[in-house]
């Protein structure tokens, strides 16, 4: 939470100056904008208390001024006070979007933005989502060549599930900037939840190839690999390469028992399998590990590990609760 509200407090200091000035562009009553002034001297002053109380009494004067209400919510929203905040930015959406010019439109942006986090930090993940989704949107309407907003909007499409929308933000990204190894390692994550895995092979490639020294790419490569039972010598250097980078990291560990476990090899691929659902207790690893106990002739584990994957809402259920019936099977238990 508090790393949420620091974050949403970054964005309103950068924010700052193009708010002021369309307070300042926006001909309002001398009265408002002395509460106004009054408001910023005791938000420098660290006293958010009296800034709220002035940003309040200047909205009594001109309710109508987004900006105003902007502020009120930065101020708001510093205090913990989500819920108040998110109300006033809700309103300030309403007000700008009635509105014309530069400013009004940064105000929009910005306010979507912010209600996106504050939404989030409220547990309101589809709100905030679609207040994330409208404001790169109309970013990306002012400045349509900005790769790092089309990043954002693709990361967040895949995020989503929306892999054609995810598909074509990074297609276009990398044909505008073909060596750009995130594009192309997110266009290889959207072809493998397409489950075009040749296509995903050769972007993770390219991604390595741009960056030898991208942990994920590497990851990926070498669990495709894995997964295809092809290159398993190549897939070890590349998933020990990217363990270098972050040695407790689960999916990495996985990956590599994983590639342990296609080779044969099911001493290790149980030891590294076990070290990672230790960090990352996932269905699919749950999955391997039972298919590494199984595969060693330790049915009991390979029954409780995939017991365990179906409790996790394994992708692949069915093939699961299947090789757990061979298992009681094999035993001579009832499933």
């Amino acid at each position: 939470m508090r790393g949420g509200i620091r974050l949403l407090i970054g964005f309103l200091l950068a924010y700052c100056l193009v708010a002021g000035e369309a307070v300042a562009e926006k001909r309002i009553d001398s009265r408002t904008l002395a509460h106004y002034i009054l408001a910023g001297v005791y938000e420098r002053q660290g006293d958010l208390e009296k800034a709220i109380e002035e940003y309040k009494a200047a909205l009594k004067i001109d309710s109508d001024c987004a900006q105003l209400r902007f502020s009120l919510a930065a101020a708001l929203i510093k205090q913990n006070q989500i819920d108040e905040a998110t109300t006033e930015l809700e309103r300030v959406l309403k007000l700008a979007s009635s509105a014309q010019g530069v400013y009004a439109e940064s105000l929009i942006i910005e306010a979507h933005t912010i209600l996106a986090l504050a939404y989030s930090l409220q547990g309101q993940i589809d709100k905030a989502t679609r207040e994330y989704e409208q404001a790169l949107r109309r970013v990306l309407a002012v400045d349509p060549q900005n790769i790092k907003i089309h990043k954002s909007l693709g990361q967040l499409y895949l995020q989503q599930g929306k892999l054609s929308e995810a598909e074509k933000t990074f297609e276009f990204i990398t044909s505008l900037v073909p060596a750009d190894a995130q594009a192309r390692f997110y266009l290889g994550t959207v072809y493998e939840e397409q489950k075009r895995r040749a296509e995903a092979i050769e972007e993770f490639a390219v991604a390595v190839r741009i960056d030898p020294d991208y942990p994920d790419a590497l990851n990926s490569l070498g669990y495709l690999y894995a997964e295809e039972s092809i290159n398993l010598q190549e897939a070890e250097a590349l998933i020990k390469k990217a363990l270098e980078y972050d040695p407790d990291n689960g999916a990495y560990l996985d990956s590599l028992g994983w590639v342990y476990f296609k080779q044969g090899r099911y001493e290790q691929a149980v030891k590294e399998l076990e070290r990672a659902v230790e960090f990352l207790p996932h269905a699919v690893i749950y999955d391997h590990l039972g298919d590494a106990y199984f595969s060693q002739g330790n049915i009991a584990k390979a029954k409780e590990s995939w017991q365990k994957s179906i409790e996790l809402n394994s992708q692949d259920t069915l093939r699961v609760k299947e090789k757990l019936e061979e298992a009681f099977s094999l035993t001579g238990e009832g499933s």
